[in-house]
């Protein structure tokens, strides 16, 4: 069943007044406070400023660039209705060209320097004192920073089939142990079942392995939002801190869905990311539209609901809908 636009603003107004209270954490140790050399040692802290000095290389490749940012940069408003798509017009857009041309430039050697001290102390790291919030900001760092190091080291893919073979590829070291993006995704993130388009069977051993001693103990569905594999259809790159990890996933989720989504008069797009964890977030596409509504900011949940009305009489959801094709090219946006 359909949401109403009273529906639809009450669910806002709670959701709103649900996100301003402090949810309660789930967690299995109480924080730690780091200082002095012991900061060195502190997991969290170690992901963090790999994601900041990862993506200083990156944006650093755009500096020569005259327009950093993309307005539109899922070209939204050129295939639906044109409008503001939020804080990601302003994030900053690193293409393929700027990264093969800059790749190893030797004006990046401080910072080069600075991501091989930050990769040697993850390799001793301790993780076993970590709690559910700081497993969950930790390994999204950890993902994004095993991405990004993987396209420095390996180049950029020439095809999708090769972006999965870069997944497989692109290791770290976390405290002994090396673990490619695929398992750090699909078995420490996520919840396996997701892994079988992508994982060959030969190499599950391995992958259950590292669920057992690194998996998060709560499955988190916005990590949907926060992993960027570097590809044109990716979310954007920040950085996740133990603190406030659940308003960070909550506010990538919001802005993702305002720049990726688009409405026109009768049909709605989702980006290919939303089917592909549909599954996360409803239980049929009916109920994927009506929580897509709702994650949006307010006046454009109305028209994507008054979209979605209109072609109620005329046809299925599923005519109503069009699935935005994934693009695995190459192009990372970060903001920070």
């Amino acid at each position: 069943m359909h949401i109403t636009h009273t529906q639809l603003n009450k669910s806002l107004k709670a959701q709103k007044l649900k996100q301003e209270s402090p949810r309660p954490r789930k967690t299995n140790a109480e924080p730690r406070s780091y200082g002095g050399a012991d900061e060195k040692c502190d997991p969290n802290k170690i992901s963090e400023d790999l994601v900041k000095c990862l993506s200083s290389i990156f944006m650093r490749c755009q500096e020569n660039e005259e327009d950093k940012t993309s307005r539109d940069p899922y070209e939204i408003c050129s295939s639906f209705r044109s409008r503001d798509i939020g804080p990601y017009k302003n994030f900053i857009n690193v293409k393929a060209a700027s990264v093969n041309q800059n790749r190893m430039s030797s004006s990046y050697a401080f910072l080069i320097r600075q991501l091989k001290g930050l990769l040697g102390r993850l390799s001793s790291v301790n993780l076993q004192q970590l709690n559910q919030q700081e497993k969950l900001a930790f390994w999204i760092n950890i993902y994004n920073s095993c991405m990004m190091n993987g396209f420095l080291e390996h180049g950029i893919p020439e095809s999708p089939e090769l972006v999965v073979t870069l997944m497989r590829k692109a290791s770290i070291n976390v405290g002994g142990h090396f673990l490619n993006a695929i398992t750090i995704e699909h078995f420490i993130l996520r919840l396996p079942y997701h892994s079988k388009y992508i994982s060959p069977k030969s190499s599950k051993k391995n992958e259950m392995a590292a669920r057992s001693r690194f998996g998060l103990e709560f499955s988190e569905p916005l990590v949907t939002f926060a992993l960027s594999c570097g590809s044109w259809s990716s979310p954007a790159v920040r950085v996740y801190t133990t603190d406030k990890v659940e308003e960070e996933l909550e506010a990538a989720k919001r802005e993702y869905l305002e720049a990726s989504v688009g409405i026109s008069r009768t049909k709605m797009g989702i980006p290919k990311l939303m089917e592909w964890y549909s599954h996360d977030f409803a239980k049929d596409t009916e109920s994927l539209l009506d929580w897509i509504c709702l994650q949006l900011p307010t006046e454009l949940g109305k028209d994507a609901l008054n979209c979605l009305q209109q072609g109620m009489s005329q046809s299925p959801a599923s005519t109503r809908i069009h699935i935005i094709p994934y693009e695995f090219s190459f192009r990372y946006l970060f903001s920070i």
